[in-house]
């Protein structure tokens, strides 16, 4: 006997009809099982398209709510800072240019007028006035603008950006000059300055819009060309740039300014108002978990507006998002940070008594 099946028709061969009819009670169950097979198949085709992936649930918005930490006078006295005037260098801040805080939870104000650090305690009491060099260049005249300073985690150094000579003095807890980097080969103006857990130091310039990345001896190990970086890297050296916009609002990314690895998407920060355009987006800082802290400065009405500040986990996650309403400032002070991020991931900023005789220290909770 020989059965075959050539193009859905069967041909049989050298036995009865019977016979052969009783061969293909085989083929026929075969070809029946097929096809019961196939209609659930064929069913779920035609079934709805199941729902697109839903967003990404975004923490409520939490009350920002301003403590004071310290209120400061103005002048060159011990428990004051110094505010610009026709006798004091032309300093691109007209006041204290940063701030900084340690594990600790003591706040370091960069008093750029009074060429000064004044490190205040977690109970609002001044506990040092650390002075740095002032400094002279070629031109005599011209004293250091210190920009931005850090603090470090292993050992608590003072590191401060000192935009004149561009370079960064180490100092030590009691003002001693530890060391320096030399920043101005590869710094056009340099901005800010961040020290990380194992001991890089990333220095952002403002003018070429790049980062650079220092070993603890001032040797490069990275830089990063993108107007958008902050001066943040994760723990696998990864550092955080602002991506694309949308509708929604936008990406947060991480880029690799050493082994040319592949950027990636770590978060979103999301509009809270759908129908404006945020003023601006910025990026924060790190707390020593490697929770990432942005901002949106979002427009709630004609002339009000509002920081939305987020703070991701590690993985990208939004854990927390925090209005703060605009802190005010005194006169044309125009500080490197409003805002900086304790390792222990708690906000702080700087702001003005309402008469302006008063420069203030806040936290927000």
């Amino acid at each position: 006997m020989k059965n075959t099946i050539e193009n859905g028709k069967t041909t049989i061969t050298g036995k009865p009809f019977a016979a052969a009819l009783l061969a293909l009670i085989p083929v026929l169950a075969i070809l029946l099982g097929c096809a019961l097979l196939a209609a659930p198949a064929m069913a779920q085709d035609k079934a709805p398209a199941a729902p697109a992936t839903a967003e990404v649930a975004l923490p409520d918005i939490k009350e920002g709510k301003t403590v004071e930490v310290c209120v400061l006078g103005l002048g060159s006295g011990s428990d004051s800072v110094g505010l610009g005037s026709e006798t004091t260098p032309a300093f691109a801040s007209n006041g204290p240019s940063s701030l900084a805080i340690d594990k600790d939870e003591n706040v370091y104000l960069l008093d750029a007028i009074n060429f000064r650090v004044i490190k205040i305690a977690r109970d609002g009491k001044i506990a040092a006035l650390i002075n740095y060099p002032q400094g002279e260049t070629d031109k005599k005249d011209d004293c250091y603008y210190m920009c931005d300073l850090a603090i470090s985690p292993e050992n608590g150094n003072i590191y401060l950006l000192n935009q004149t000579l561009k370079n960064v003095f180490i100092l030590s807890q009691a003002g001693e000059v530890r060391g320096t980097i030399d920043v101005k080969e590869h710094c056009v103006l340099p901005y800010k300055i961040f020290v990380s857990n194992f001991g890089e130091i990333l220095v952002s310039d403002q003018a070429d819009g790049k980062v650079m990345v220092y070993n603890a001896e001032g040797t490069v190990t990275g830089r990063l060309n993108d107007d958008t970086a902050g001066v943040y890297s994760d723990k696998k050296g990864f550092i955080f740039a602002l991506g694309e916009m949308d509708k929604d609002g936008r990406d947060v990314l991480l880029m690799d300014g050493a082994s040319k690895r592949q950027p990636r998407v770590y978060a979103k920060l999301a509009k809270s108002i759908k129908d404006t355009e945020p003023y601006d987006y910025q990026i924060l800082g790190l707390d020593a978990n490697y929770n990432f802290y942005a901002s949106i400065v979002e427009k709630i009405a004609e002339d009000v507006i509002q920081t939305l500040v987020y703070k991701f986990d590690e993985a990208g996650k939004a854990v927390a998002r925090v209005k703060i309403m605009p802190l005010i400032h005194i006169g044309d002070t125009m500080p490197t940070r409003y805002f900086n991020i304790s390792p222990n991931g708690t906000i702080y900023g700087v702001t003005s008594n309402n008469d302006f005789t008063k420069y203030v220290i806040v936290r927000i909770e």
